[in-house]
């Protein structure tokens, strides 16, 4: 009909029409496009459309070569490039939506189960093991106890309860409205409704408002128990739901559509006030580990869990296998473990308790523990002669060379330290230096480091001290040795973990990532499964790897003493 905006343009080139007649005539085509339903979302249909996205490409994907984000981003290279950014746009938007109602309807799934509670922390140190002998005598894996409050205060929940409310009255597009409709029960189940057919076989809608519910059924001995449920909207099949002995997790709305029905909980909510009363004593009455029960079917909130982590790659399969797990098709509802994450909130507690220690008792001798700190210079002559030590590392070694303070000058040329004044001090390779307090203190510190490294080869402290040596960390000292939990020559045919244990010397972790053993007692299971087959087929014991290193370790200070 010569209608389209080509067409306007082209009277416009031709001299058909001015320019105030085209533009009247295309914002009318605007005005006429807007009120038929066109808007951005037709607009980017069509430009996908012009660039092979069409809707029939898009059905016709499949799980082996599905239309996915990558195929989408592909096809935005055949744009223009403002169409390119127009799009792009909207898909962020669009996506950054799309995670924010999965986070508030708890959908939103990182692939790894977090350990959550109202507080999670490690019991103590883990345990660790060296499970692969000499094939790689440094990988551990660790073994944490963890101890979770699953439990929810009444404080907090009010927190999140007038949190989501806030939200609910925002959010202009929830539909809480009950509703009278034709219905068929097998196609609307979990939508979130409930309620009775009618004689007339018309069923009433009913929306599961945000709110406090109560299970007051007489086999409950101790008190009613409270629920809040939170209805995300029609944009989820689950609801949020908090308990005081559980705290929260999420439930499909197609399983509370049953709890309703079978008068498992109230239609109705219930007021806060007279929630909270129940909650409250339910949160007291649940102060009990997760494996006793205040009454029927609701188990304490203390929780105790072992998660293994570290270097378990390797031995993943080992682990399943011992844990009676082969890796079949089935459910994932069988598989006795959990990927999960942990992040605890006493790790420097435990850091601070771990008091330093040598790498293993046989390392040093009587008299020998006070070395392991350097005395402070003080800013006298009683400095004077005081071992120092400085390093010169490369890619592949670092050397460490002794000296000594020759000098200090009382010049309060640091007044911000103490002392103030000036160090200076010799080293064996001849080099002279200045130093403050805090420098001359960190190479005592280094000093004394490698003196007991050199101890615990078997050196007197006389020769370990003396200021003309001159060591190779690399060879030395660059790992300390291992702790291992049994002495030398004991086994323990009974606990056979024990013999690939070895004392955790290293910081404790404030996250970890490992694999849960979801069975009570199945991670005691797997350690010894584990532990069995391993000494069955030869692989070295902590024990073994300690005498080896230590051995190792002699042989390259002879080496080292030959050469000076």
């Amino acid at each position: 009909e010569g209608r389209s905006v080509s067409a306007y343009f082209e009277s416009l080139a031709g001299g058909l029409e001015d320019k105030e007649s085209v533009k009247e005539k295309i914002d009318l085509e605007i005005k006429s496009a807007l009120d038929a339903g066109m808007n951005f979302n037709v607009l980017c249909n069509i430009w996908l459309y012009d660039v092979g996205g069409s809707q029939e490409v898009l059905n016709e994907g499949n799980a082996r070569n599905p239309f996915g984000v990558a195929k989408f981003l592909n096809r935005l290279l055949g744009m223009n490039m403002k169409r390119q950014g127009l799009v792009f746009d909207l898909f962020v938007k669009t996506l950054d939506d799309e995670i924010r109602s999965a986070k508030s309807s708890g959908n939103y799934d990182l692939g790894i189960k977090t350990m959550k509670g109202q507080s999670v922390t490690f019991i103590t140190k883990p345990q660790s093991f060296a499970f692969r002998g000499l094939t790689a005598p440094d990988e551990t894996v660790e073994l944490y106890a963890i101890q979770q409050d699953k439990g929810y205060s009444s404080e907090k929940i009010m927190e999140l309860y007038n949190e989501l409310k806030d939200a609910d009255n925002d959010n202009t597009d929830s539909d809480n409205t009950d509703s009278v409709i034709d219905v068929d029960s097998s196609d609307q189940e979990g939508q979130g409704w409930f309620g009775s057919f009618r004689s007339n076989g018309r069923k009433r809608k009913i929306n599961i408002r945000t709110g406090f519910y109560i299970d007051d059924r007489d086999y409950l001995t101790a008190t009613e128990k409270v629920f809040f449920i939170h209805n995300p909207g029609n944009q989820s099949d689950k609801c949020i739901v908090a308990r005081p002995n559980l705290g929260v997790y999420t439930e499909f709305k197609k399983s509370l559509h049953h709890k309703f029905n079978e008068r498992k909980l109230g239609r109705n909510p219930v007021s806060v006030q007279r929630a909270m009363e129940i909650w409250e004593r339910e949160y007291n009455l649940a102060d009990i580990p997760h494996s006793e029960y205040y009454q029927m079917s609701c188990p304490g909130r203390h929780k105790e869990s072992y998660v293994f982590a570290g270097s378990i790659v390797p031995i993943l399969n080992k682990l399943l296998i011992a844990g009676r797990y082969n890796g079949g098709d089935d459910d994932n509802r069988k598989k006795p473990f959990n990927v999960v994450r942990v992040e605890v909130s006493n790790a420097a507690e435990l850091n601070a308790d771990m008091i330093q220690q040598p790498s293993s008792p046989e390392e040093i001798q009587d008299g020998d523990v006070e070395m392991l700190q350097a005395d402070p210079v003080v800013g006298d002559e009683d400095d004077i002669g005081k071992g120092v030590a400085r390093e010169l590392a490369n890619k592949t070694s670092k050397v460490r060379f002794r000296g000594t303070i020759t000098k200090y000058h009382d010049n309060d040329k640091n007044s911000h330290l103490d002392p103030t004044g000036s160090y200076f001090v010799k080293f064996s390779d001849g080099r002279k230096m200045e130093m403050d307090a805090d420098q001359v203190n960190h190479a005592r510190r280094k000093f004394e480091k490698e003196v007991n490294r050199l101890v615990s080869v078997g050196m007197p402290r006389e020769d370990a001290s003396s200021i003309e040596n001159q060591t190779k960390s690399a060879s030395l000292a660059k790992t300390k040795l291992r702790k291992p939990i049994l002495h030398d020559g004991e086994e323990d045919p009974e606990e056979f973990e024990r013999n690939y244990e070895q004392e955790f010397t290293d910081a404790v972790p404030d996250v970890i990532v490992g694999l849960e053993f979801v069975r009570d007692g199945l991670h005691e299971e797997v350690l010894q499964n584990l532990s069995e087959r391993l000494l069955q087929k030869g692989v070295e014991t902590t024990r073994s790897l300690y005498n080896l290193e230590k051995l190792e370790r002699a042989r390259a200070q002879r080496e080292e003493d030959e050469k000076m």
